[in-house]
């Protein structure tokens, strides 16, 4: 079980760098569209724009993921480290 964790661990890491760096040359791509959309006459479009700002300009997100990801990867086999009773 540790060993698949591991695994999946060392496998999560550099998934989270590819995707990191992929997001960084794609954002200007995605970003700059959204970006004039926020001069129309609509809230919905400013309110739109900074969403997808937040979202490509470094907010966080992917780390969040590889968070989420490592913590499901490791939950179980801590449980069963600390929630194993011995009999005294």
């Amino acid at each position: 079980m540790m060993r698949n964790s591991l695994i999946l661990s060392i496998i999560a890491v550099p998934s989270f760098i590819i995707l990191n760096k992929s997001h960084e040359v794609v954002s200007p791509l995605i970003s700059g569209p959204i970006a004039a959309q926020q001069l129309s006459d609509s809230n919905v479009a400013y309110i739109g724009t900074q969403v997808a700002s937040s979202w490509f300009n470094g907010s966080g997100i992917s780390l969040w993921f590889l968070i989420i990801a490592l913590a499901l990867i490791w939950i179980k086999p801590i449980l069963k480290l600390f929630g194993e009773k011995t009999d005294v």
